[in-house]
């Protein structure tokens, strides 16, 4: 599935949801203006005289008409940006409302070590930052949502009858069909759902305030109650609406979703198991707040007679078929063959071998490039099982470290702290004087083993560690962050991979602490010819030696990607300082645009054929600052 064909997708999404919204305005202003002329008729009887048809129309007046229409405008777009600002903290505040706890690894549940063990693995594969994940504790259905406008805002929120009841394989395509929406921007398109459709319901939440404020005699209150009540109506009118704009965006996404599960895990049985133990234990959410949400769910979450007419997700058979044409008739076969293999000695399962590394060799850096281009967003199992033996090949002491709050910062720090041993003593001075208590001791534990990791390990680790550090405090998140400031600026100078740690770790960070999620503004390529040159300048004088092999370099890259207006910076004006907001700025390039930007980097890096693990990892940064996930390049074997 093409990344960025999804993520245009979803921009067309977002231009369907306009329409279908300015639709349903327009609807609500006729249904408002028809309820205004039915009681300015109803004002206008006489005594005992009838209401009629000629009556009602003859009090239709165009600036009345426009007035009203203003008004219903006004209190929709008014509740819109409401429920919007409402959000603006990202997925959490979604979680939370539904009544989810932060898991963390902590927990002895050993369901949810697993859950998180999945969601670890799943991110990792997909290069991602792992999610924060919101266990809903009293939720006994299956069920399961992401939430949040940004891959660094994102939560996955789970139920406790999804963990207790699924084997791991079929929890691993919940979560698969989960990181799928947040790929593809369904999850920000989800968000913004939510806002949109506050605004259409509060015409109806209005009515009941009315209706429940009454007071007064009859002769008084009858056209209040009159206008209260047909509020009401209009607000099931606005639910309707809602409703229909819900299942027009999401039905199709879905199926989408599970298709994107089956092509990252390789398992069809996984998913589709999940949905059929849906059928037995039921996925309908008892949160007052779960119709807020019902369009971004794993399977249908609310039960009611307007969400049966206009249903989000395709019926469970349905969904079943797609995946696994054959799953019902091999769930028989299965269960024949369990009661036959009960009567048989047991024999020992066959060994999987682990996914088959391919040396990349002598490779074009043209081939390298669209093979990384490629893989973002597009995770399968080879990348899964790398991650799961990854995580397993961690030092006990690191993983520990990177899901302990205080641990975590430690770990940071000494990922950072010099090998001159005059450097490391002013940055560890620094740590005993203005860190928190005990953080020197964890750094001085943690140090020596943190100095000998490998490269590979380093970028998952700090998409693993970024949930630990997004549990701290405001106070604390800011005092992290100057140490950090200092810690790399202690020699006088930023390293490359010290300037993409900070990016990655404060590009993900500061929208948590923040409370701030800023809208996507598509660019074009033009627009930012400054900031393209910029980033092409540092690394073209990075990687490449000599004018001659810069020239062939950038004719390259005028081929291959067609960007023709390269303008190479002199070495002693490209600093990475200035790069800070490069990236923010780039990111807000058209989907279809960034491969090229991530194509030019490659045809860089990659000149020399000799693909470095090291290489690999910058270059992986570099996607993740332009909000591209890349999954791990497993035909590198490369030592940096």
């Amino acid at each position: 599935m093409d990344f960025f064909q999804a993520q245009q997708s979803a921009r067309k999404s977002t231009s369907r949801l306009v329409l279908l919204f300015s639709l349903a305005v327009l609807s609500l202003i006729i249904m408002t203006n028809l309820l205004v002329m039915l009681l300015f008729g109803y004002l206008a009887t006489e005594e005992g005289e009838p209401l009629s048809l000629n009556l009602v129309s003859s009090q239709f007046d165009w600036q009345i008409f426009f007035f009203i229409g203003i008004t219903v405008c006004s209190v929709i777009f008014a509740g819109s940006a409401y429920k919007s600002m409402s959000l603006r903290s990202g997925g959490k505040t979604i979680a939370q409302a539904l009544g989810g706890r932060l898991a963390t690894h902590n927990t002895h549940d050993i369901n949810e070590k697993k859950l998180l063990n999945v969601v670890e693995e799943m991110a990792i594969a997909s290069g991602t930052p792992v999610p924060s994940v919101y266990l809903l504790e009293h939720e006994h259905s299956i069920n399961a949502f992401a939430a949040g406008f940004k891959h660094s805002d994102a939560v996955i929120g789970i139920t406790r009858g999804c963990i207790d009841n699924l084997s791991r394989e079929e929890l691993q395509g919940v979560i698969a069909h989960e990181f799928s929406h947040i790929l593809n921007g369904d999850m920000r398109l989800n968000m913004r759902l939510i806002g949109v459709l506050h605004g259409i319901l509060l015409m109806g939440y209005i009515g009941y305030y009315i209706l429940r404020s009454v007071r007064g005699s009859r002769k008084n209150t009858l056209p209040i109650i009159g206008l209260g009540a047909g509020l009401v109506v209009i607000g099931f009118g606005g639910n309707f609406f809602g409703n229909m704009i819900k299942a027009s965006v999401s039905r199709q996404r879905e199926y989408l979703a599970d298709a994107s599960a089956v092509q990252f895990t390789r398992s069809k049985d996984g998913i589709a198991g999940a949905l059929n133990k849906i059928s037995n234990v039921g996925s309908v959410l008892d949160s007052p707040q779960a119709p807020q949400m019902s369009h971004a769910y794993f399977s249908t979450g609310v039960s009611s007679f307007v969400e049966s007419m206009f249903a989000t997700h395709p019926s469970i058979k349905k969904r079943i078929k797609r995946i696994s044409p054959y799953f019902f008739i091999k769930q028989k076969v299965n269960k024949q063959a369990e009661k036959e293999q009960q009567q048989k000695p047991t024999q020992g399962s066959p060994s999987v071998s682990s996914p088959r590394d391919v040396m990349s060799g002598v490779v074009s850096s043209a081939v390298i490039a669209e093979q990384m281009i490629n893989s973002i967003g597009n995770v399968n199992e080879q990348h899964i099982s790398h991650a799961s033996a990854l995580i397993s090949e961690l030092p006990e002491t690191i993983h520990h470290a990177v899901h302990d709050i205080d641990q975590a910062r430690a770990f940071i720090y000494c990922l950072v702290l010099s090998p001159n041993k005059e450097v490391m003593y002013k940055q560890l001075m620094r740590l005993k004087k203005n860190g928190d208590q005990d953080i020197i001791d964890h750094v001085l534990r943690l140090r020596e083993q943190v100095s000998q990791l490998h490269t590979r390990y380093r970028l998952p680790l700090i998409d693993m560690v970024i949930p630990t550090l997004k549990q701290l405090t405001q106070g604390r998140y800011e005092l992290f962050k100057a140490n950090f400031s200092f810690l790399i600026l202690a020699d006088d100078k930023i390293e490359l991979f010290e300037w993409v740690l900070q990016k990655i770790l404060f590009n993900h960070l500061d929208i948590q602490f923040s409370r701030s999620n800023k809208r996507n503004k598509y660019a074009s390529l033009k627009s930012k010819q400054v900031e393209i040159n910029l980033l092409l300048s540092m690394l073209l004088h990075t990687y490449v030696k000599g004018p001659s092999s810069i020239s062939k370099v950038t004719e390259l890259i005028d081929s291959e990607v067609g960007l023709n207006n390269i303008q190479l910076l002199h070495k002693e004006s490209v600093e990475l300082a200035k790069l800070n907001q490069t990236f923010e700025s780039l990111s807000e390039l058209e989907p279809r645009l960034k491969p090229k930007i991530i194509k030019a980097c490659l045809l860089i890096i990659t000149q020399d054929k000799l693909f470095s693990i090291k290489e690999t990892e910058i270059l992986r940064a570099i996607a993740a600052l332009l909000n591209c996930p890349m999954p791990p390049y497993l035909q590198n074997k490369h030592e940096p």
